[in-house]
């Protein structure tokens, strides 16, 4: 069995469709649930995991524990003292690592509330009181922006350095914002979660697995602004477009890869052990100065196969477990629709739309050789050909 630091990190990193290759899991388990207990090198590693640090964040332990949806949290429950995984539970929600996903800190934050925040008061206290908003573009901006009549048009970096610099500002924003959230709620201040008022809201409470989550907080702000190039702004529809369209973003770098994966957690919450494929993704275009925002949710385990986008106008659910597209099969899931009016212009028609939200239940499948558009206000009301796809009015 391995036993040095060095073979106890090589552990950890094993990837869980690698696991049966070098050990038995069940075995495995019960060896990390001793070791962490009493080996403070091996403990300090495991916490290293448990933040999604590199090289962990694909790490086995991360995968679905017997009362947990994430092993790593339920071996840390089972196996610390109460100051010591009190102090895991408050790194985890207060890090400010990009690659721990939404769902997984707010797991660690539900916990963290349930034993008491004890000495972590004082550091959740000021995210909450250092946080600052996120501005919104205001009309007056949004009526300035020049268009070629049918698409907003903006500054982009002329090089992949640049283009990449404005994805991590984002990334780096959005994690702050994810902390504030959840620091709030685990000190109890403000309004406690709502109870869902609708059947979009439903999917995503019913999915999620926890109540230190809102489904407001999957509701994607797209005129949020963020950092442009040259000092200006972008706002969160206009850098998911340069994601979507640069080809920097569309291959298997070992640089690049890593950091949109962190985009997509941070600023989409994408949840745990969630993947958007490459050539995949997810984009909002304006309709004149129209941007609602709208939902995205992406459960754990749940697949944006390679080439599939979702246009996430009206919306999207994509409960644990799904899988959509895959093989480069190029997909468009469209998720409004255009309303021509008598003598309307094709302009003026993009204008006019009827959105609704695209949801797929879990377990559910969407065929690689459903090739094309799927026009998804077209099923409302309606069966879609696709067991667990259905579409889901906006309300």
């Amino acid at each position: 069995m391995m036993q040095t630091n060095l073979e106890w990190a090589t552990l950890l990193r094993v990837p869980p469709d690698m696991l049966a290759e070098v050990a038995d899991e069940k075995t495995i388990r019960g060896l990390v649930a001793g070791v962490i207990k009493s080996d403070t090198a091996a403990y300090e590693l495991f916490a290293q995991a448990c933040r999604f640090e590199a090289p962990f964040a694909t790490s086995w332990i991360h995968g679905p524990g017997e009362r947990s949806p994430y092993l790593s949290l339920e071996l840390a429950a089972a196996s610390l003292d109460d100051d010591r995984y009190r102090s895991l539970l408050g790194d985890i929600v207060l890090s400010t690592s990009a690659a721990i996903p939404y769902d997984y800190r707010a797991l660690a934050g539900q916990a963290l509330a349930r034993i008491g925040v004890g000495e972590l008061t004082g550091p959740l206290t000021h995210v909450v009181e250092s946080f600052e908003p996120l501005a919104s573009r205001s009309l007056e901006a949004k009526v300035s922006v020049p268009t070629d009549g049918i698409d907003h048009l903006f500054d982009i970096p002329e090089t992949v350095a640049g283009r990449i610099a404005l994805v991590v500002a984002a990334t780096e924003a959005k994690t702050m914002e994810s902390r504030y959230l959840l620091a709030r709620r685990v000190l109890g201040q403000g309004d406690p979660v709502p109870a869902a008022r609708s059947v979009a809201e439903r999917l995503i409470v019913d999915d999620v697995g926890t109540t230190m989550i809102s489904p407001a907080d999957y509701l994607v702000p797209w005129d949020q602004e963020l950092a442009g190039p040259d000092g200006g702004k972008l706002t969160l529809a206009e850098l998911m477009r340069i994601v979507l369209l640069c080809p920097e973003f569309k291959l298997p770098d070992a640089t690049v890869r890593p950091i949109l994966v962190d985009f997509y957690r941070s600023v989409l919450r994408v949840s745990g052990r969630a993947i958007i494929g490459l050539a995949a993704g997810v984009f909002h275009v304006e309709h004149g100065v129209l941007a609602t925002p709208s939902y995205y949710y992406q459960g754990r385990d749940a697949i944006l196969g390679k080439g599939c986008v979702i246009d996430c106008v009206g919306g999207a659910i994509l409960q644990r477990g799904t899988f959509l597209g895959g093989g480069f099969m190029p997909i468009l899931i469209h998720t409004h629709k255009h309303i021509r009016g008598s003598g309307d212009s094709g302009a003026s028609e993009r204008k006019k739309i009827l959105p609704c939200v695209f949801a797929a239940e879990a377990g559910a499948r969407f065929p690689m050789d459903a090739i094309g558009l799927f026009e998804t206000v077209d099923y409302l009301g309606k069966d879609a050909p696709y067991q667990g796809i259905r579409a889901v009015p906006v309300d």
